[in-house]
């Protein structure tokens, strides 16, 4: 094109401003935001407007003017069925779906199912539009969400994650381009889609992949008869399976085998988890040290680990995998449709059946004695995020959209 695209990114996830202001988002958002900036050119960020930010991730961070981020917000939602906000929304959403070349939305989650008006909008003034369903949100939502609510409010809660499910494929349905984060989300949504692909982003570039004489240094500790060290890093949530994780290093104690383990991040289970360590004998073995800020911090904390544990519950895909991958560490996860399709079995990790704690000890245990497939798996695992960086999903995200826009070109000509 002979001028920059207007890029709008329409989203549910809040930003604050700070003294200078700044937009300051969760550091995680920050890293994304930033990356897609980089690949398509300045993008207009439409999302609600806090007055103080409590991130799902680390830790927050400003986002520089320099960047070419530019945000305006709307009215936090505290229920989907406040019209007045609603109104004041869609007022914002229509003068920038207007104003934008590309409108670009996620699946949405409440209270703010109400955003995919600027999707509607966008396809009725034939505006190309980007849909990102970017987890396998209908079985997160299940679990954590519908699971735990009973009587009415079950009913109520299933009743709006189904119609959600039904929005969502409405959206794919029309989308230009629909990308999946993850496969169950392919396996769920593909067929609704008119035009889709599956992205498997990381969130690593090929300079923080660790060097291969640090790699080689610690696997030449592995045959020394030390302890094997644990890592996992995540939200503390009953979903994240970490409860399973202490009871697997449990019954490995029983049976003779030390192991040890880190659990960073914290959440709603965090202390929960500390009383069941405690109770199981293995407080010992297993800590809790808290959060780490993306970036070198958590980089650290992994490449000083020899396996990297994540008995996720559910369908969700953790970029933490790649995370992992990325700090020479070879994966241990429940066998899900997201996690088998992510760590190829036996050579850059190792799955087990799902909610299986005895498999997961078992598993463990056969690491611990032939150490030469950690060994393998960490190279290996080295190896692909070499291959599968950030920067590159982002190019081909560019290509991806620029290509809807040539369209129009060809279509004029």
């Amino acid at each position: 094109m002979n001028r920059p695209i207007r890029y709008l990114l329409v989203t549910h996830i809040p930003f604050v401003l700070n003294s200078e202001g700044q937009p300051v988002v969760d550091s995680l958002w920050a890293r994304d935001l930033t990356g897609l900036a980089k690949s398509v050119g300045p993008i207009h960020v439409v999302a609600p407007q806090l007055e103080s930010l409590k991130t799902l991730g680390p830790n927050p961070e400003a986002i520089s003017s320099m960047t070419g981020i530019v945000f305006r917000g709307f009215p936090p939602m505290k229920s989907a069925r406040s019209l007045a906000t609603i109104l004041k929304i869609r007022k914002v959403l229509r003068e920038e779906v207007k104003l934008a070349d590309v409108v670009h939305t996620s699946n949405f989650f409440p209270p703010y199912t109400c955003l995919a008006y600027a999707h509607d909008l966008a396809v009725r003034l034939g505006k190309k539009t980007v849909f990102v369903i970017a987890e396998d949100f209908h079985d997160m939502l299940s679990w954590e969400w519908v699971r735990p609510s009973l009587g009415l409010n079950r009913w109520r809660r299933e009743r709006s994650l189904r119609a959600m499910d039904s929005l969502t494929r409405k959206c794919a349905g029309t989308a230009s381009l629909t990308m999946m984060h993850t496969p169950a989300a392919v396996e769920r949504y593909r067929l609704s889609a008119r035009n889709s692909v599956m992205i498997r982003q990381p969130g690593h570039e090929e300079s923080q992949v660790i060097d291969a004489k640090v790699l080689n240094a610690r696997l030449s500790s592995l045959g020394r008869g030390r302890a094997l060290q644990l890592t996992t890093a995540c939200r503390h949530a009953s979903l994240k399976g970490l409860d399973l994780l202490i009871r697997a290093i449990g019954l490995l104690r029983e049976r003779g085998t030390i192991v040890y383990a880190n659990l960073y991040g914290s959440g709603p289970e965090t202390e929960r988890l500390r009383q069941l360590t405690v109770a199981l004998g293995v407080a010992h073995l297993v800590q809790l040290p808290g959060s780490l800020a993306v970036g070198e911090q958590l980089d650290k904390a992994l490449r000083e680990s020899d396996l990297f544990v994540m008995p996720h519950r559910t369908t969700d895909f953790g970029r933490a995998f790649f995370d992992a991958m990325a700090a020479g560490l070879p994966v241990l996860a429940f066998r899900t449709p997201a996690s088998a399709a992510t760590i190829y079995d036996g050579q850059d990790g190792f799955l087990t059946p799902l909610d299986d704690v005895q498999g997961l000890a078992e598993r463990i245990a056969m690491l611990d004695r032939e150490r030469f497939l950690l060994g393998d798996a960490s190279i290996e695992a080295r190896r692909r995020a070499l291959n599968n960086t950030r920067s590159e999903w982002y190019r081909m995200r560019a290509e991806w959209t620029f290509s809807l826009l040539e369209e129009n070109q060809n279509a004029a000509a």
